[in-house]
C-alpha cells in the first residue's frame, strides 16, 4: 500500500471513530440490557444457555472481557460494535481500492465512515454490525490474496462471524464461487469445524449438540414468527417486499439512507453491464445475503421466515452497495464525483441525527431518574418494566435502590414515554401512584410520587 492510501484509510478510519462518537446512541432498553446482565453473570462465574442471546458465544466475548477491563457501562458495551463498526468502514475502503482503484476506496470509505445506520448501529448493542464486518473480512481475504491460504482464511472469519448469528453464512454462496473444488473445500472445512466445535461444547454442557440452533427455532419460529407473520399475506410480504421496502425506501421520516442504497443497487447495476473486473463478486456478495435473508425459513412446517427484520439488520448488505457505489463514483470525473460524495454525506449526517435523536430518547428517562435516586436515596421504587431494567443496567447492575414493578415502594416513578397511549412502545401494567401520594418531581419526561 502506497503512503498516499495509508494516509487515506487513516482519515476514514478517524472521520468514522469522531462520527461514531459524536452521535453516540448507547441505551436503547432491549437485547443491550440483556447481554450486559448475561456479561456480568458469566464475569462472576454464573454461565447458562437457557435464551438465544446466551448462546451468541462469539458477540459475548468481546463484551464481557470489556466489562472485565473497564466494568459493566454505556461504552464498554458497545465497545466492540464500535470497533467493528470503523473496522468496516476500513474493510469497505480496502476492498473497493482492491477491485477498482484508489479513488473508490476512498469514496467507499468515506462513505462508510459517515452511513446512517452503520453510526447509528455502532453503538448499539446488535449482533448485526460485527457480522457485517467479518463477513467483509472473508471477502476482502478472498479477493486480495493468493492461492488456498485465502480460502482458509475466509472460512475462518465466516466461521467466527456465525459464533455471533447464525445469518453469518448466507455470504459463503459468493464466496464459494471463484475458486477451485479444492479451495472451496479449504473455505467450508474451517467453517465446519467451528460448528463442530460449537456443538461439541452444547453437547457436553447441554446434553444436546444442536442446542443453539434448538433455541433459536423455540424464539424465532416457535415465538416471534408466530406473532409477526400469522397469515399467507404477512408471510408473502415479507418474503418478497419487506427488506426491499426498508432498503430502498428513497426517504421517509427525516431519512435518507433508502436513496443512497438505490444508487448504489444503480451503481451495480451499471458496473455490472459495463464488465468491471470484480464488480461480479462485490454483486454476488450482496445478492447471496439478500437472497438468503428474505427467503432462509426459520420452520417448513408450516414454512415460516427465518428472521424478524429491523432496521439494524441490515448492515451485512450495505457495505457492499456502498463498495459499488464508491466503485461507480470512482470511474467518474473527480468535480462531479466529488460534488456527489459531498452531497451523499450531508444526507448521510443528516439523517445519522434524525435517527439519534430518536434513539436517544428510550433511556432520557432512566437516566433522569437516576439522578433523582442518587439525590433522594428511597430504599425501594416502583416503575415501568423498561426504566426499571435501564436503571439495573445505569448502576452495573448493582442499583442503589430496590426497583421493581410492583408497590409497595416508597417512590413510584412514572415516564410518560414509557406509558404513552397508543405507542407499540407501551407498557400499560405500569404501577401508578396509590391515591393521596403526592408529586415529589416532575419534568416533561418523569412525574415521581411518594407518599
Amino acid at each position: 500500500m502506497s503512503p498516499q492510501a495509508r494516509r487515506t484509510l487513516a482519515a476514514v478510519l478517524l472521520l468514522a471513530l469522531g462520527v461514531r462518537l459524536a452521535l453516540f446512541t448507547g441505551l436503547q432498553v432491549g437485547d443491550d440490557v440483556v447481554y450486559s446482565r448475561i456479561a456480568v453473570d458469566r464475569l462472576e462465574g454464573r454461565v447458562q444457555f437457557g435464551n438465544v442471546q446466551e448462546t451468541r458465544l462469539g458477540f459475548l466475548l468481546p463484551i464481557t472481557a470489556s466489562y472485565a477491563l473497564f466494568g459493566p457501562g454505556e461504552l464498554p458495551l458497545v465497545l466492540y460494535n464500535l470497533l467493528c463498526s470503523v473496522g468496516l468502514a476500513g474493510a469497505l475502503f480496502l476492498l473497493a481500492r482492491r477491485f477498482f482503484g484508489d479513488r473508490a476506496g476512498a469514496l467507499a470509505g468515506s462513505l462508510a465512515a459517515v452511513h446512517p445506520n452503520l453510526v447509528t448501529f455502532a453503538t448499539e448493542c446488535h449482533t448485526d454490525m460485527p457480522v457485517a464486518f467479518w463477513q467483509a473480512l472473508a471477502v476482502l481475504a478472498v479477493a486480495a490474496g493468493s492461492g488456498g491460504a485465502r480460502f482458509t482464511l475466509a472460512g475462518l472469519l465466516a466461521g467466527w462471524a456465525y459464533l455471533h448469528k447464525e445469518s453469518a453464512l448466507f455470504v459463503l454462496p459468493a464466496l464459494l464461487v471463484p475458486g477451485t473444488w479444492r479451495e472451496r473445500l479449504l473455505l467450508v472445512l474451517p467453517v465446519a469445524g467451528v460448528a463442530v466445535g460449537e456443538m461439541t461444547f452444547y453437547g457436553l454442557f447441554e446434553g444436546n449438540p444442536l442446542h443453539r440452533i434448538h433455541l433459536v427455532g423455540v424464539w424465532h419460529s416457535g415465538l416471534y414468527m408466530v406473532e409477526r407473520y400469522p397469515t399467507t399475506a404477512a408471510i408473502l410480504d415479507r418474503l418478497f417486499l419487506d427488506l426491499p421496502r426498508q432498503l430502498f425506501t428513497p426517504y421517509w421520516g427525516g431519512r435518507w439512507q433508502g436513496t443512497i442504497h438505490l444508487l448504489g443497487l444503480g451503481a451495480g447495476a451499471w458496473l455490472l453491464a459495463r464488465r468491471v473486473p470484480g464488480a461480479r463478486l462485490v454483486a454476488r456478495w450482496w445478492a447471496a445475503v439478500f437472497l438468503l435473508t428474505c427467503l432462509w425459513p426459520s420452520s417448513w412446517m408450516p414454512f415460516r421466515p427465518g428472521f424478524v427484520l429491523f432496521e439494524w439488520t441490515l448492515p451485512v448488505l450495505i457495505g457492499p452497495l456502498l463498495v459499488l457505489l464508491g466503485a461507480a463514483l470512482g470511474r467518474a470525473r473527480p468535480v462531479p464525483a466529488a460534488a456527489a460524495a459531498v452531497l451523499l454525506a450531508g444526507m448521510s449526517l443528516a439523517t445519522a441525527r434524525v435517527a439519534w435523536k430518536d434513539a436517544r430518547r428510550f433511556a432520557q428517562g432512566a437516566r433522569e431518574a437516576r439522578s433523582w435516586i442518587a439525590d433522594e436515596r428511597p430504599a425501594r421504587v416502583a416503575t415501568d418494566e423498561k426504566t426499571a431494567e435501564a436503571l439495573d443496567f445505569l448502576e452495573g447492575h448493582r442499583p442503589r435502590a430496590r426497583v421493581g414493578t410492583s408497590l409497595p415502594a416508597d417512590a413510584v416513578i412514572v415516564d410518560r414515554f414509557w406509558t404513552e397511549p397508543g405507542r407499540w412502545w407501551t407498557r400499560p401494567e405500569a404501577p401508578r401512584p396509590p391515591p393521596g401520594w403526592r408529586r415529589v418531581y416532575g419534568s416533561p419526561r418523569l412525574e415521581i410520587y411518594a407518599p
